[in-house]
């Protein structure tokens, strides 16, 4: 079987027949002409004389103008509307390897628009990202992304990406050795001055976990080569600059299921929680600290290398008498499981009635003491909520 993008020379005008030339300048025209008009019917109309055109002669597809333009080049750039998508898919299909080139990729990848064609690309045309520019692209298109408010680059479109090309998961940025999961986190991150209006957004979280669950479990652990930042890190960043649910959602999945981070400085001195110890005005945010400050007590007084330490706010202050108790309960209901699994072991051991008497009544006392601690939880954990609640809901 022939591999459609086995290499074969572009072509330029001067090279073929006054015909062909022709026809080759007739189609120029009509895209440049009908990319100024943006008439929907129009659009269809070049859709059909284009997939007819180079289904008669495929040959016009790999033709470049005296400026070293391609028909496929020239819609791109003048149709940034899906309706041409058509008439791309129909370009390429006549001359793959034009996908090797530098140009169209990039052009197709950064286009606010073209960019939901990826997808389609990697289903067909997988190899494109196999070398180093198409492994740049990937990390490009997870861009795209995180500037949906400007972009057609949803969720849904990036995982039609990642299943058509799962290699695409356990790729590295080539600069920092950077994975997918802290790209994604950290393209969602505003970088300050660059624009007066928003034009980003905060990763979803329901993606960040389609994502995460695809990926090598030791991502998770990992910290970024400059700055130290571990994805908890990220996270947190997100949540402090948006206040949103789903950096939230991140932040708690992160704690859940991998939580080393939580104690984790990055190269500025700073644990996850100092990211966040400014923000706790906010819900979302105070919900995420009483998190972080369960999986790591200690952190309430840990110093950062700048500014104060958790112990300072007042609602980190406020919550602690509760965490502690709550934590002193907890501790005392997992020291009575123990004891009781040991000692079901021990007693399995002997004949002894009394000792298997003497163990069924303390059986009997552990089980009613943990039950009536585990009943003292529930309260706490509702009062905790409500001072969390008391926080500003975000702007989403």
């Amino acid at each position: 079987m022939t591999d459609p993008l086995s290499l074969s020379e572009v072509l330029s005008l001067d090279e073929v027949g006054d015909e062909l030339r022709q026809q080759f300048n007739n189609l120029e025209d009509n895209i440049v002409s009908v990319g100024s008009g943006r008439e929907e019917e129009a659009y269809e109309t070049l859709n059909e004389h284009i997939q007819q055109a180079v289904t008669n002669m495929p040959i016009l597809a790999r033709l470049v103008s005296e400026g070293g333009w391609s028909l496929l080049q020239t819609t791109i750039y003048c149709h940034s509307i899906d309706t041409s998508h058509h008439a791309i898919k129909c370009l390429v299909q006549a001359y793959p390897p034009v996908l090797l080139g530098s140009r169209i990729i990039f052009l197709i990848a950064h286009d606010n628009v073209h960019c939901t064609l990826m997808p389609w690309i990697a289903t067909e045309y997988p190899r494109v990202f196999d070398n180093n520019r198409g492994r740049r692209l990937v990390f490009d298109f997870l861009y795209m992304y995180s500037r949906r408010r400007r972009t057609s680059c949803t969720s849904t479109i990036l995982k039609n990406f990642f299943e058509a090309y799962p290699q695409a998961f356990t790729l590295r940025e080539a600069e920092d050795d950077t994975t997918i999961l802290h790209t994604i986190l950290q393209d969602s991150l505003e970088v300050p001055n660059v624009s007066t209006t928003r034009n980003f957004s905060e990763c979803e979280a329901e993606l960040f976990k389609w994502m995460a669950n695809r990926c090598p479990d030791d991502y998770l652990l990992e910290t970024v080569r400059t700055g130290g930042y571990t994805l908890l890190h990220l996270a947190c960043e997100s949540l402090a600059q948006y206040k949103g649910n789903d950096s939230s959602e991140i932040c708690k999945y992160l704690i859940d299921n991998c939580p080393a981070p939580v104690r984790t400085l990055d190269h500025d001195g700073q644990l996850p929680i100092h990211i966040l110890q400014n923000s706790c005005d906010h819900r979302v945010v105070r919900e995420v600290v009483v998190c972080l400050l369960r999986e790591y007590p200690e952190s309430h007084w840990a110093q950062p290398l700048s500014g104060r330490p958790p112990s300072d706010v007042p609602f980190i202050q406020s919550i602690k008498p509760f965490l502690d108790e709550e934590r002193e309960l907890k501790e005392t209901i997992a020291s009575l499981e123990e004891s009781k699994s040991s000692l079901t072991d021990a007693v399995a051991c002997t004949n002894n009635q009394l000792t298997r008497s003497a163990f069924a009544v303390y059986d009997a006392w552990a089980t009613s003491f943990i039950n009536t601690t585990e009943d003292k939880l529930q309260p706490i954990s509702s009062q905790l909520q409500d001072m969390c609640n008391e926080g500003l809901e975000s702007d989403e």
